[in-house]
């Protein structure tokens, strides 16, 4: 039985992966993200959607749970697989094996942690340095050089899924599908936007995002325009956590999601799940519970 194969039947074998174990797994994902496009475009059908997770390896396993009830579904994750949680390579480990055990229907995402520039001070380098020790710089330089070869973004039909934001600045989404692969701290100023930005109900436009002190924040104005101008009916992003786990914006054309539950305080997580005719409904993500059914979710 192969590493991936293993950890995939009993994820708490991931726990005791070696570094071997953990090369090898690194090694055969890296071609399958650095052969898909920057944009992603594997067509329709039902889809689930993960925001953050940030080493909450408990909420990926419940999410795990959740999927291979109907493998028949793509999921795609959003992004932000490491620091500042529990069990940080475990999680980027065990959705390393999913992705070469499915790789037509697991999709990973970048998001703005999967740069050395934020995880270096965030806690995937920490982790790293007390797991590897004397390897960790050229472990953590491995992780790092394979997220550059994450996509960041996927379309669904007409349902576009990022990280971050919207771009300000681009006339085509061939733009997003241009950007090239490997850019390790993500130097682009178009990619750095989709990793990064957020959306305001406060101005209409595009605006500095001083909370963050990086790229902008964008209004109900200009995300509109953006879906008319590229087709788009709707936007599902992660990036910022809320009580509930998600929230809509712009007149629920954007969907925000977060998926690891009590990261602030008591918040919720949440995955979407897309059916066939790309309607939303929103799963609960919990631990130590039976998965709920997702036609009994709530909407």
């Amino acid at each position: 039985m192969s590493v991936a194969a293993r950890i995939v039947a009993e994820p708490e074998s991931v726990m005791t992966a070696t570094v071997s174990h953990m090369k090898e797994l690194i090694q055969n994902v890296r071609p399958l993200v650095e052969s898909e496009p920057s944009l992603i475009e594997p067509g329709g059908g039902i889809s689930y959607v993960v925001g953050d997770l940030h080493g909450d390896f408990e909420a990926l396993k419940y999410i795990y749970k959740v999927w291979k009830r109907k493998k028949d579904g793509k999921i795609i994750f959003l992004g932000d697989y490491v620091d500042r949680g529990p069990r940080q390579l475990e999680t980027i480990n065990f959705l390393l094996a999913l992705k070469i055990l499915f790789p037509k229907k697991v999709f990973l995402l970048r998001g703005n942690h999967e740069t050395p520039a934020v995880n270096s001070y965030y806690g995937f380098s920490s982790v790293c340095r007390e797991q590897f020790q004397r390897q960790a710089k050229p472990m953590y330089n491995e992780y790092n050089i394979l997220f550059s070869y994450f996509s960041p973004a996927l379309l669904l039909r007409r349902t576009l899924l990022l990280h971050g934001g919207i771009p300000r600045g681009i006339a085509r989404l061939q733009e997003i599908a241009d950007l090239k692969k490997g850019d390790l701290d993500a130097e682009s100023v178009i990619l750095g936007q989709i990793l990064w930005n957020d959306p305001s109900e406060e101005y209409p436009g595009f605006e500095f995002n001083w909370a963050r002190g990086i790229y902008y924040t964008y209004g109900e104005k200009v995300f509109k325009e953006f879906l008319e101008n590229h087709q788009v009916c709707r936007v599902i992003r992660a990036h910022e956590v809320f009580d509930e786990g998600y929230k809509y914006f712009f007149d629920g054309r954007l969907l925000s999601i977060f998926s690891s539950p009590g990261y602030r305080m008591d918040n919720k997580g949440k995955i979407a799940y897309l059916t066939g005719e790309e309607e939303i409904s929103l799963i609960d993500v919990k631990r130590g519970h039976e998965t709920e059914n997702p036609e009994r979710a709530v909407t």
